[in-house]
């Protein structure tokens, strides 16, 4: 399967661009084919057209990987955090509180906000460790991403390794 993801990386020529344009293709291919459920082949159709979604937003999540998202997040990943990390989930989090303080009758009454109201707690403490870098700094976060993209990933090209340390810097 990782061969597979690799291949289609590179018809891709690992460029993001290619990428987004590929997965809106293959999204409308999808959206015109769910109109033609009659069609006697709609069925593998559909199973071809979803298997090379996937395929595609795979790739995409390769050349781009996602950060975990602020309201599953650890006391140790907030360690590892830099200022401009640090200072997105704190806005990420207290946008999650406002919009979960009333999903029970009781205002504030619910696991969702204090797990969130816990995770700001701990966002705010690592914000006062930590400082802006100057231009000429990189990232801890930035150069783990890339540390476990490529152990994730252990047949990654030369050529990728090396895009993936030109963007951090």
């Amino acid at each position: 399967m990782l061969e597979n993801v690799e291949k289609k990386m590179m018809e891709l020529n690992c460029d993001m661009e290619l990428v987004r344009k590929e997965l809106k293709r293959i999204q409308s291919v999808k959206c015109r084919l769910k109109k033609q459920k009659g069609k006697s082949t709609y069925e593998n159709d559909m199973k071809s057209i979803l298997a090379e979604e996937q395929l595609v937003k795979e790739v995409r999540d390769l050349i781009e990987p996602h950060e975990k998202p602020s309201t599953q997040l650890t006391k140790e990943d907030i360690k590892d955090f830099d200022y401009d990390q640090t200072m997105r989930s704190i806005r990420s989090i207290q946008s999650k509180k406002t919009l979960s303080q009333y999903l029970t009758e009781v205002q504030f009454d619910n696991d969702e906000y204090r797990n969130a109201c816990q995770i700001e707690e701990w966002l705010l403490e690592h914000k006062m460790t930590v400082k802006p870098l100057d231009q000429n700094q990189v990232y801890k976060s930035q150069i783990q991403m890339v540390i476990e993209t490529i152990e994730n990933n252990l047949e990654l090209s030369n050529q990728e390794v090396i895009r993936l340390l030109q963007e951090i810097l």
